[in-house]
């Protein structure tokens, strides 16, 4: 059986959620009678919203997100770069160069 939830309960389950002190998500979401996943769910679209509705930020992708056509471009990109101008890449970007050499590793090991 599939139960919808006002946005209004929503929110007040995020409220509580966020502001549960040193419970778990686990216990306030059978405080509320709703099952984990979904309450992990409106956490994550709560925090979504909220970085999409932030204005003037630049919203870097972790590393681990980058797929895999994104991690080839970024190892053409810095192919040849060293010291500060590879730093300066990484660094507009959310990475560091530990990052490209793992990726190149992984790449090589693939591709051998």
């Amino acid at each position: 059986m599939n139960l919808t939830y006002s946005s209004a309960f929503k929110e007040q389950a995020l409220v509580k959620v966020y502001s549960r002190g040193d419970r778990t998500i686990q216990s306030v979401a059978e405080e509320l009678n709703v099952k984990l996943q979904t309450l992990k769910i409106w956490m994550k679209r709560k925090m979504k919203q909220t970085r999409d509705d932030l204005p003037g930020i630049v919203k870097e992708k972790r590393p681990q997100d980058w797929r895999v056509e994104e991690q080839l471009q970024a190892l053409q990109e810095t192919y040849g770069l060293t010291g500060e101008a590879l730093n300066t890449w990484c660094r507009e970007r959310g990475l560091f160069a530990h990052h490209l050499t793992s990726w190149k590793a992984a790449f090589c090991s693939v591709h051998t």
